[in-house]
């Protein structure tokens, strides 16, 4: 969807959002020490009570049990509320279909729309039940062109949701910049071992222009292929692990629009067979 064709109320929309306070914290590890509290005293009570022979001995022991599952994971959750309430500071962002706010302890405030956005990588990784993560490691950072940098870490939420839902918006406009930066003859870095030139990519030590070039995204990998024009197929000349690679949404959907311009123009006794073009499909 291009920006010229979003409505106000649609550029409004809220995509991502994360709070956090110390109060909400500070609140759930006094509600969790009381219960621990409590846990505990049930447990003191039902000692006595196994003393003075006042209830049968099997639901003594079995309600000895509960008190110390309850008591342990009330206090482990009091525990990891009260690390919580000292360590994380008062937080909130909010990703919206044009833009993002960012406020960090009340004191700094950063607006800023996508188009300011000069770097974008997905270094978020996780195991997820859908978009519910079960254990989350990395980070996706995002620079802006001020020179300022924003990571979403695991605490902020779901990092699979977070990129499932910033990576168009995003990508539209490191596309539009990429291309800027071709248009204007400079070389675009993505990787140590990739860039971007007006004619082509180097990946690694290998050279290839537009219209001899496949791009991938499998998974985790961005595939760049190379024509092999005497076998009429594409060969894989270099793969990269997405977390290191900037911008990879926006050189994707570039290369695709690119790659298909060079194709049109290139003589049909040169252009690849039908298979070899399928290649470049994600």
């Amino acid at each position: 969807m291009s920006a010229q064709n979003i409505s106000t109320d649609e550029k409004n929309r809220l995509i991502f959002q994360y709070q956090s306070t110390r109060a909400r914290f500070r609140g759930i590890f006094l509600r969790m020490a009381i219960v621990a509290a409590a846990a505990i005293g049930a447990y003191v009570a039902l000692g006595e009570a196994a003393a003075r022979g006042l209830a049968d001995p099997v639901l003594i022991d079995f309600g000895k049990l509960a008190a110390i599952i309850l008591g342990g994971l009330t206090a482990a959750r009091s525990l990891i509320a009260f690390m919580r309430m000292i360590i994380r500071p008062n937080e909130e962002i909010r990703f919206y279909v044009k833009g993002f706010v960012w406020l960090r302890g009340g004191k700094e405030s950063f607006k800023y729309p996508y188009p300011e956005v000069a770097r974008y990588r997905e270094g978020g990784r996780g195991i997820y039940v859908g978009m519910t993560p079960i254990l989350q490691w990395g980070a996706h950072e995002i620079e802006v062109e001020d020179g300022h940098i924003f990571r979403v870490l695991p605490r902020h939420g779901s990092l699979k949701r977070f990129a499932d839902r910033l990576r168009n918006p995003i990508a539209y406009v490191t596309a539009a910049k990429i291309a800027g930066d071709l248009r204007a003859g400079k070389p675009v870095k993505l990787h140590p071992k990739l860039t971007v030139f007006p004619g082509g990519v180097e990946a690694g030590k290998t050279k290839i222009r537009w219209g001899d070039m496949a791009v991938l995204i499998q998974r985790s990998r961005l595939t760049i292929r190379k024509l092999d024009m005497e076998r009429g197929r594409f060969r894989t000349a270099r793969r990269y692990w997405i977390p290191t690679v900037d911008n990879v949404g926006g050189f994707y959907d570039l290369a695709q629009g690119t790659i298909r311009n060079h194709r049109e123009r290139r003589p049909s006794t040169t252009q690849p067979t039908p298979g070899a073009q399928q290649a470049q499909s994600r």
